[in-house]
């Protein structure tokens, strides 16, 4: 209303009582608005909307309504559906590595000294060398000479190879560095390969495990089948474990699959099974019951205590005594009539939905910054 009186000096003079039509059409407005930059705003409008409006007299706006969370479920949708969805293939950048700068080195080619290799070969065929000449003449003593001038010429040969060897061995070269840069580059490129191909596969992933979750119907909350437990609470445990299973963002066809999941107990099958219940005693047996201490943990985590209207989940998770709550005051802070009749699919499908409206104001970026 304040916000109002800035807009419009003399609203209260225009109306003889306070504007609620228009006030409420002001609130949808700046609540579309919000989730529409918001995505865990949106998450939360979505759910909520959908518990409320079926309990809300609106039926004169009920087309706005529609419309309203028509746009913004539709845009949770197009983000749970990117999250969830498994890719027909993985596409994985190329190996992010940058080889060594090569390091030039003048190179000289090895040359045999002719001189010196000369004046050995001339020492070695005679007494005449300028050098430690061979004793021995060709001619005087051949076997000798031959013998003294084969020893000599391979020691000069030799000598002059091995030189040559010396200066064509290649320098020593470090290749840890280099090593293990690549190390590095290809042990990063293979954790975002895996990584990659972990977010691909997790949509999938997560509908095998919801599947399963379905066919064995057991809670891993209450350690027990949910076959054994009455199929009210089961059915409020159903939509604890799958709210612990699924993300925020998730399809609005997820809140159908745990319908159809609470369907598949006994009562629900059995037309002459426990049929329905009244709002006030579901709300009694979840503040009260045994089973139900998991729910109230968590609601008592989400949700602060009831003050004004709010959902269900703050009277479940602040059970102040075991006293049962009055219709005035179940319609007050719950928003819903004590003797509305529910199946215990519609139970577990409004306790699942709000479940991922709290989570989702919980993790809003909107409520961060405001603790902070």
């Amino acid at each position: 209303m304040a916000a109002l009186r800035k807009q419009w000096e003399t609203v209260a003079n225009a109306f003889a009582v306070r504007p609620v039509g228009i006030l409420r059409a002001i609130l949808l407005d700046a609540i579309v608005q919000a989730a529409r930059s918001d995505d865990a705003i949106a998450v939360a409008f979505v759910n909520t909307a959908r518990n409320a409006l079926a309990h809300a007299e609106t039926s004169d706006e009920a087309d706005i309504w529609r419309e309203a969370v028509s746009e913004i479920e539709t845009k949770v949708d197009a983000r749970a559906e990117a999250e969830w969805a498994t890719p027909e293939m993985v596409t994985l950048e190329p190996l992010q590595y940058t080889p060594p700068v090569a390091v030039s080195t003048e190179y000289e080619a090895p040359t045999v000294n002719q001189s010196e290799l000369q004046a050995n070969v001339h020492s070695a065929a005679g007494p005449w060398g300028p050098t430690n000449p061979n004793q021995h003449q060709p001619n005087s003593n051949p076997q000798a000479w031959a013998q003294e001038f084969a020893k000599r010429m391979s020691v000069a040969i030799a000598e002059t190879l091995d030189g040559m060897a010396e200066k064509l061995a290649p320098a020593p070269l470090d290749l840890s560095g280099p090593l293990s840069t690549l190390a590095k580059a290809v042990t990063a490129h293979v954790d975002k390969a895996l990584a990659s191909f972990s977010g691909a596969t997790a949509g999938l992933q997560r509908r095998t495990n919801l599947l399963w979750w379905k066919e064995a119907l057991y809670s891993p909350s209450a350690h027990a089948s949910y076959l054994d437990l009455p199929p009210f609470e089961a059915s409020a445990l159903m939509a604890l474990d799958l709210h612990e299973q699924v993300p925020t963002y998730s399809p609005a066809s997820v809140s159908a699959f745990l319908r159809e999941a609470v369907r598949c107990l006994p009562a629900e099958k059995n037309d002459q099974g426990n049929g329905e219940r009244d709002m006030a005693s579901l709300v009694q047996d979840a503040r009260t019951s045994a089973f139900m201490q998991p729910l109230r943990a968590l609601a008592e985590q989400y949700a602060p205590a009831p003050d004004g209207r709010g959902p269900l989940l703050s009277l479940i998770g602040h059970p102040q005594d075991s006293r049962a709550v009055e219709a005035t005051t179940l319609r007050a802070l719950g928003g819903v009539d004590a003797s509305t009749k529910m199946t215990p699919s519609d139970w577990g499908t409004y306790l699942f939905r709000e479940l991922q409206a709290a989570r989702a104001t919980s993790d809003s970026p909107a409520k961060r910054t405001k603790k902070k």
